[in-house]
């Protein structure tokens, strides 16, 4: 079993890849009931400055996990993964077990407030090959932490510090091209965002995931005003397209 959390779908992609070349099934963390014991339980989950989403630590906090399962964490970032790891770790480790293997897949990064992601498609090009050493490293059960990039704990503790600013609700705003679709509050995994005769967001903070900024379909949303023109990076594009050729080679071995 896969669990995953994607915000803008860079992790949706890397547990969707995994699921099919390891013949597992994937299940989104926001829609996870049960916790169903498996040979094989990867968590996939991007990395919110240098640490995790607080859905994800909330779900690994619950989770309850058997040593005979491959335990194992998939972590997706745009910069470097931080201590991502060992905040992972330590949660299941309380609970007398911890992962076998911890991964890292450097994506495209979407985070609109602080990279212009449009400038990042180069690295395209260098997402599958993580994703198929990863995949061989699973399917070796591989055991050690394969994360690279870690940093200072006064780094860290300055990227909270930060994180608990950029996460005001107050930072978003909608402009007047919204035109009430609805899908930032059907989106939106913590009902952060209220429709009514306009958009409100009815929490003071959330993840600040994005979702809702990169899922508008007129780009409505902003963060803290800032021109977001050239600034999305259309990863379902590219996503469905490279998940498309990856089904067509497998579909013909």
């Amino acid at each position: 079993m896969i669990y995953y959390f994607s915000g803008t779908g860079n992790s949706h992609y890397v547990a969707e890849v995994l699921s099919k070349s390891l013949q597992d099934t994937m299940q989104s963390i926001e829609s996870a009931q049960g916790i169903k014991q498996d040979e094989m339980i990867g968590i996939v989950t991007p990395v919110y400055f240098f640490g995790l989403p607080d859905i994800v630590k909330d779900f690994l906090e619950r989770l309850s996990v058997s040593s005979k399962s491959y335990f194992y964490l998939v972590v997706t970032y745009g910069g470097k993964p931080g201590n991502i790891g060992k905040e992972a770790n330590k949660i299941m480790q309380k609970k007398g077990t911890g992962f076998y293997a911890m991964y890292g897949v450097k994506m495209v990064d979407t985070y609109i407030p602080m990279y212009d992601a449009s400038k990042n498609e180069k690295i395209e090009s260098q997402i599958d090959p993580q994703i198929e050493e990863i995949i061989t490293q699973i399917k070796e059960r591989r055991i050690g932490d394969y994360l690279k990039g870690t940093v200072p704990v006064f780094i860290n503790k300055a990227c909270s510090f930060q994180y608990k600013q950029v996460r005001k609700t107050y930072n978003l705003t909608i402009d007047e091209s919204c035109i009430h679709c609805g899908l930032c509050a059907k989106e939106c995994p913590e009902q952060a965002i209220e429709i009514k005769d306009y958009v409100i967001f009815k929490k003071e903070q959330c993840m600040m995931c994005l979702r809702c900024l990169h899922h508008c379909p007129v780009n409505a949303i902003r963060f803290k005003n800032k021109d977001n023109t050239g600034g999305y990076y259309d990863q379902r594009r590219y996503f469905n397209q490279e998940y498309n050729k990856r089904t067509e080679r497998t579909n013909c071995e």
